[in-house]
């Protein structure tokens, strides 16, 4: 019976309390129980997402279970040991980090799988948000869309990954919690440092992400002609051709247009830069190197489009331009793509070459590893073999996923040819998992920027009692640091080691007793002696010039800048 018609049945009975008590729950005749008695407000929602009556069908509340978990999290934290307690940042607290996340406000979930004719599973998921979405569930933009993939991606594509960057709402959400986070003393010159005016980016970092909301596409093509070895490895792969494709540009195009394109331009630029109906295209002059790397770049900065594609080499970047012989043509995209809504957020395919060489570079690893490894590492090593050809005979096949942005939630579906495993015996793990996923690295984030931030702010410490080390002996600024604390210029030791991430074990400045006062101010008077790694994978080090700035440094512009005496 169709869904539809099961709240009118539930009327229908739910009629009868002025003759008799209602049931607790009405049989539809159809074999289906009807319940009425606790019956959810968000079933049906939730259910006219899914397909009913295929290989498996499950349906949660979420609420309730979020609150749950976030008051479980809260106990565990209150009965955490002071010390431990100390490495979190001031006001921590795991229900603001779930609302940060956003999971607070999904009501309920929803997944369903079923065979369709092709052989591929065909499932579905809907994570139900009536409220709207919160914290990192912002993240997937705007309302759904015609994906870019069908438009640009050429026929032959091997790798096709769309998704967006919407930051807007999640700095909205993020950025109060962050500072409450943050010890009071550090929250000003954190508000400074994210407001100050960047020259490059012409806003400010805190601007930028609150303007940042793109479109991104990915496409890349292998080619068995060429091929690649990983270093170490015996085992090579075909080289590849790729292109990123970035619409909705908004103010990145002006920084583009007024930093960029000008170093491009200049005298002896290995990049010819012209004017194609109103487009700004660009291509390198020759390779970049030899086969496989012989790259050959080509941009094309649309800005009436509002878009920017850029390609690896001048025939890949013609195949994406071209109007014909697109990714929908391909048999491959066609057959996995059946069943996919119209328009959606993001996507991912994977072609049937694709999937048959990664896992035959898979088989080929393991296969070398099993052979070395001897006593217990080979009994290990045969059963992840084992585990391996299990999953590279489900998996050799074309695999596509997609997400749309719905009015009332999000929905995901994927066409794989890897059967789905009953979700209901493991909802309890799959909450957990997700909420991991999300809340750990948002919860890392702050852990790391508030570690930041306290080295900022020691270091400044430390700059201020050397120069009042140097007031008081002939201008020079001590030999080793130690003699701050041994003359009284600085009397908290601690100062003088560094944590570059949360808990980790503090080592020494990095620090430079040959400058003077007198020194430019530019230079580097203290530096952290560890990268700190942020979102990304993004390493900066914290410096301490001689004027007095704290900042924290690309890692590449610090490699490229320090002196040699700056250890």
């Amino acid at each position: 019976m169709h869904l539809r018609i099961l709240p009118i049945l539930a009327l229908l009975g739910l009629a009868q309390c002025n003759k008799s008590a209602a049931p607790a729950a009405v049989e539809t005749g159809s074999g289906v129980t009807l319940v009425t008695e606790g019956s959810s407000p968000h079933f049906q929602a939730v259910a006219s997402k899914l397909d009913v009556g295929g290989a498996s069908f499950t349906y949660a509340e979420e609420e309730n279970v979020m609150g749950l978990l976030g008051g479980f999290f809260e106990e565990i934290f209150k009965n955490m040991p002071e010390k431990e307690k100390a490495k979190l940042p001031p006001n921590f607290s795991f229900k603001k980090m779930m609302g940060m996340t956003g999971l607070d406000s999904i009501k309920a979930t929803g997944t369903s799988s079923r065979k369709v004719s092709t052989g591929m599973n065909h499932h579905r998921s809907f994570a139900y948000t009536p409220e709207g979405r919160k914290g990192l569930l912002t993240l997937t933009g705007g309302p759904a869309e015609p994906l870019l993939a069908p438009a640009f991606a050429p026929q032959d594509t091997d790798l096709a990954l769309e998704f967006p960057l919407h930051l807007k709402d999640l700095v909205a959400e993020a950025w109060p919690v962050i500072l409450e986070s943050s010890p009071k003393e550090q929250r000003a010159m954190m508000e400074a440092m994210a407001s100050a005016p960047q020259p490059m980016l012409g806003m400010s970092y805190r601007e930028m992400a609150e303007k940042l909301s793109v479109r991104v596409a990915l496409f890349a093509t292998m080619m068995p002609e060429q091929s690649l070895s990983a270093p170490g490895s015996a085992v090579s792969f075909p080289g590849v051709n790729a292109a990123i494709v970035i619409d909705k540009l908004g103010w990145i195009k002006d920084v583009l247009k007024k930093q960029v394109l000008p170093m491009l331009q200049a005298p002896g630029s290995p990049v010819e830069v012209q004017d194609v109906n109103g487009a700004i295209v660009g291509r390198f002059r020759g390779p970049m190197g030899p086969p496989p790397m012989d790259f050959q770049p080509v941009f094309m900065l649309d800005a009436a489009g509002d878009c920017l594609i850029i390609a690896t080499r001048p025939g890949y970047y013609d195949a994406v331009m071209a109007k014909d012989r697109k990714l929908s043509s391909q048999p491959d995209f066609a057959g996995v793509w059946k069943g996919m809504p119209a328009e959606g957020n993001g996507c991912l395919f994977l072609s049937q070459r694709l999937m048959t060489a990664v896992f035959d570079g898979i088989k080929a690893e393991g296969t070398a590893a099993a052979a070395k490894a001897t006593g217990k590492d080979k009994a290990s090593n045969e059963m992840a073999m084992t585990l391996i050809n299990m999953i590279s005979s489900h998996a050799r096949h074309p695999q596509a996923f997609f997400f749309a942005n719905q009015p009332d939630g999000i929905l995901s579906v994927s066409n794989s040819s890897i059967p789905t495993m009953n979700p209901g015996s493991f909802s309890s793990i799959t909450t957990l998992a997700v909420l991991s996923s999300l809340a750990v690295p948002a919860f890392t984030t702050v852990q790391q920027r508030g570690t930041q931030v306290k080295t900022l702010s020691n270091g400044r410490q430390v700059l201020i009692a050397v120069k009042s080390y140097a007031a008081d002996n002939g201008g020079k600024y001590p030999a080793k640091l130690q003699e701050l604390i041994d003359t009284g210029a600085l009397t908290k030791a601690e100062l003088l080691t560094v944590a570059a991430q949360p808990g980790a074990e503090p080592q020494p400045w990095l620090y430079d007793s040959t400058l003077t006062p007198q020194s430019p101010g530019i230079s580097i008077v203290l530096a952290a002696p560890e990268v700190t790694k942020g979102s990304g994978g993004k390493q900066t080090r914290v410096v301490i010039r001689n004027d007095g700035r704290a900042e924290a440094l690309p890692e590449e512009d610090f490699q490229r800048v320090k002196d040699y005496y700056l250890r």
